[in-house]
């Protein structure tokens, strides 16, 4: 197995606000590749922090507002663009009632994907498959700072470590053996 850690800092969305994150790439041997797919331990994990900074009340709200305005744009561009047309403007009631339908939609789906953004960042740890180590090696933890990210650095180490004894244990099967009490 070998593993590579990185750490790196990336600017917020104010200057001042900085993100520290821990990259971890695992690269499974030959071996251990044959292990985990024959003994069937893809579903064995190991838990490392949370792949996204956690999410502002603002931002909360604005999710909800985005999914709860959209339909009053929806209705706003379709009675603006045939309020347009009656008055003889037919180009124009169009582009408007198209304007209306895609702004809907972009803040309907805005709305889902941010709700989906919440549900990753309320989950405090995340777990990382053997499975999914194996079509994609490499996984990300997000830490507050520089100092949490060096004590990540070490749990993920240690959980690795781990991994890699089960591993080596569960490479062979113990044969039957007879004994008398």
């Amino acid at each position: 197995m070998r593993v590579t850690i990185q750490h790196r800092q990336e600017d917020g969305l104010l200057p001042n606000k900085k993100l520290h994150y821990v990259d971890c790439t695992v690269l499974f041997s030959e071996e251990e590749k044959a292990i985990i797919r024959e003994r069937g331990l893809g579903r064995h994990y190991i838990v490392a922090d949370s792949e996204v900074p956690p999410v502002s009340r603002s931002h909360r709200r604005l999710g909800i507002l985005l999914q709860a305005l959209a339909p009053v744009v929806l209705l706003g561009g379709c009675v603006a663009g045939l309020g347009m047309t009656v008055a003889g403007n037919s180009r124009g009631g169009d582009s408007t009632t198209g304007f209306g339908l895609f702004a809907a939609l972009a803040m309907f789906f805005g709305g889902m994907a941010l709700k989906r953004y919440f549900r990753i960042a309320q989950q405090p740890e995340q777990a990382v498959t053997l499975a999914r180590l194996l079509t994609n090696p490499k996984f990300t933890s997000y830490a507050i700072d520089n100092a949490r990210g060096k004590a990540l650095d070490l749990e993920v180490r240690e959980s690795l470590a781990r991994l890699k004894n089960g591993l080596l244990g569960n490479r062979d099967i113990k044969e039957a053996e007879t004994f008398q009490l």
